[in-house]
């Protein structure tokens, strides 16, 4: 009998040491938690919001990304809950067309959607909900305890994975000198309901530019029943000094109103209510995605600028190289975390020098600027 409790408490013990822990579990953590799933490997994913949060707007995903999702979604779900996008043309906010380009069918969708998806694969009881990380500990190994805010204290396994975001507890706790600094460009992003728009838009990616530059903003269906509108604004020149939904209705209403568009009831039918202020901050370059037993992925790891439509993008790709990389190593968690940061550091560093040169030029006039395509960062 004595035998047999040993025998049970060691492979019990044994489970504990390999089992993952994924902080958070938005599209980065919940990416992993599908791939890992899928792989075999044992996780646990704490995530600080209540259960169904719909938070959150859209945002497009490139061929690389979507090929990532449809391994573990299913394609057809995820068509059904959004669009793909075949064309772009770039306005100047007169409404005379500068550029027009075919886009590669890029796919956008809602994070609501895309969310419940992601969570619709995982067992109920591999998702504690309502977790926020409030502090932790550290030894030489690395995260010795994790304590959350309802007081609960847990002591993690062998890996712990940072999936929480850009302002990533853990990551301030592990990496205090990496510092986050206000973006000059910020935006607000608002999805609406329009039949109207619906229909002209299809499958357009549309976006209206000031001629003086530092003003812009893009719409495009998002799905069968939601457009999305974003607008992008240099915080110098046009600052939102009342951040209510009253101040933004204004703001639009001042810098927007008047420009001219094909879709002449635009500014009747936008709804402010779910809009959101997006200050975007940048992430000072982390020396290598993992420290010790805790690895950094997606926003936690990196930030990259709304220009490059990379952000979700880089979150899933994080996940799977990273997951790929701990299945090649997987009796080398050292060797397989400094794989995976070699590689996507190289990878981002593009995104984070297109996000500039995009940024550079948003605040140049139309005339100044050299590049009026896509506003989407690929890798050359």
């Amino acid at each position: 009998m004595n035998k047999i409790i040993y025998i049970c408490f060691s492979f019990l013990t044994k489970i504990l040491k390999t089992m993952i822990l994924i902080m958070g579990g938005g599209i980065a953590g919940l990416t992993m938690a599908n791939l890992l799933q899928k792989s075999g490997i044992d996780f646990r994913v704490y995530e600080k919001a209540p259960l169904n949060n719909e938070k959150g707007h859209g945002f497009i995903i490139p061929n690389d990304g979507l090929k990532i999702l449809s391994t573990i979604i299913d394609a057809d779900k995820l068509v059904d809950k959004g669009n793909f996008l075949t064309h772009f043309t770039a306005y100047n906010h007169e409404g005379m067309a500068i550029k027009t380009q075919q886009m590669n069918e890029d796919f956008v969708i809602s994070r609501r959607d895309l969310v419940a998806l992601l969570e619709e694969n995982i067992s109920i009881t591999s998702i504690v909900h309502h977790k926020k990380v409030k502090d932790i500990t550290i030894s030489d190994k690395g995260i010795e305890t994790i304590l959350f805010c309802d007081g609960e204290t847990i002591n993690p396994p062998s890996l712990v994975l940072c999936c929480d975001g850009i302002y990533s507890t853990i990551r301030r706790k592990l990496m205090p000198e990496k510092k986050l600094e206000a973006s000059r460009v910020h935006e607000i992003v608002t999805i609406f309901k329009s039949e109207l728009l619906l229909k002209s838009l299809g499958h357009q990616f549309k976006k209206f530019k000031h001629q003086d530059g530092g003003l812009a903003f893009g719409i495009f269906k998002l799905n069968e029943s939601e457009v999305l509108c974003y607008a992008q604004f240099d915080t110098h020149k046009h600052p939102l000094l009342d951040e209510s939904i009253g101040g933004i209705v204004s703001f639009m209403q001042q810098h927007f109103g008047t420009w001219v568009t094909e879709e002449t009831d635009f500014f009747n039918v936008l709804n402010f209510q779910n809009a959101h202020y997006w200050k975007v901050n940048e992430l000072d370059p982390l020396d290598a995605y993992y420290y010790k037993n805790a690895v950094f992925v997606g926003d936690a790891a990196h930030s990259l600028l709304p220009f490059t439509s990379q952000g979700v993008c880089a979150a899933i790709n994080d996940a799977h190289i990273l997951t790929d990389c701990l299945l090649e190593n997987e009796n080398n968690y050292d060797k397989a975390l400094q794989m995976y940061s070699d590689i996507r550091k190289l990878d981002i560093a593009i995104h984070k020098k297109n996000g500039s040169i995009l940024r550079t030029e948003f605040l140049m006039p139309i005339h100044k600027q050299k590049n009026q395509s896509i506003p989407i960062s690929v890798k050359s």
